[in-house]
């Protein structure tokens, strides 16, 4: 505290005067000044709404005078107006007072994140010192990664040129955190470099972003085939898990079936021995799978051992 004074008064005196009738006494203060510390909080966040983070600013003695600080919040990796409510102000202590409370609101989220911290800073004390300045606040995450998964696609490969198969990879839900995959196609009854061009890679989800597309060249053809597949594999997940690993792509078939016909032949007998004719068996267009048709002669005029 202060130096504190009292006085003392002589009066009444007999067969003498009074000169100087006050004598003050000085009670000097030999107790030091105390210092002031703020202590660290964790708080999770939660989903929705808010929740306060309460630091506690204590003396290290009580004081016989009123001490004050200002105080005010800066962000560290959280961030004031989305993460937690920006405070400043001033804390004061009642003489006989040893601490006080700085409230904090933190907003809670559904985005997984790192937990993320903000300081609470203490400056300009008034009759004490600082010993400990910064209170740091963590917010905890208490959100769970989001899951990654791929659709399926299916696509008419057209019978020349190239076409697009686009599949869609999905996040679960935002995240607070960059988020990545990777990819790579491979073959089902497909074959890659002749009915597609195969791909691979990693995809990055920046913070908040839940989609991303993965793209397949199809290649067109004019053979009449069945349809064929391959697909799009997802590995390595970073701040993420895997729902659905796999994208089926299905290449269909939009070439009609080939016609088969025959053609005729002539051939002169001979006088003797066989002679072959030779008929020939035609497809109107190649086609991707094997055909077969079965064949067998019929009388006409001519008759079958005898001609």
């Amino acid at each position: 505290e202060i130096n504190e004074t009292f006085f003392v008064n002589v009066s009444n005196a007999a067969n003498a005067a009074i000169a100087d009738a006050q004598g003050q006494g000085t009670i000097q203060n030999d107790d030091p000044v105390p210092s002031l510390s703020i202590n660290d909080v964790s708080v999770t966040e939660g989903n929705a709404g808010t929740t306060n983070a309460n630091f506690t600013v204590t003396l290290s003695a009580a004081s016989g005078q009123t001490v004050s600080a200002d105080f005010a919040t800066a962000n560290g990796t959280a961030t004031a107006g989305s993460d937690y409510v920006a405070n400043s102000g001033t804390v004061t202590f009642t003489p006989g007072t040893t601490t006080q409370t700085i409230t904090v609101t933190v907003d809670g989220d559904l985005l997984n994140e790192l937990n993320e911290t903000f300081d609470v800073n203490l400056t300009n004390p008034a009759n004490a010192t600082i010993s400990d300045v910064q209170g740091v606040g963590t917010i905890l995450n208490d959100d769970a990664q989001p899951a990654l998964s791929i659709n399926d696609v299916s696509l008419s490969e057209g019978n020349a040129g190239t076409s697009d198969a686009t599949f869609t990879v999905s996040l679960s839900a935002a995240s607070g955190q960059s988020v990545t995959v990777n990819f790579a196609t491979a073959d089902g009854t497909a074959t890659a470099g002749s009915d597609y061009v195969s791909a691979s890679g990693t995809l990055t989800f920046p913070p908040l972003t839940t989609t991303q597309s993965v793209t397949v060249t199809i290649n067109g053809d004019a053979l009449n085939e069945l349809n064929e597949t391959f697909v799009v594999n997802l590995s390595v997940p970073s701040n993420a898990t895997i729902s659905d690993a796999q994208g089926l792509g299905t290449i269909t078939n939009d070439d009609p079936e080939p016609t088969i016909s025959i053609g005729d032949a002539s051939v002169t007998e001979g006088n003797s021995g066989p002679v072959d004719a030779d008929f020939t068996v035609s497809l109107s267009a190649p086609s991707g799978q094997t055909v077969t048709v079965d064949y067998a002669t019929a009388n006409g005029t001519a008759a079958a051992g005898s001609d």
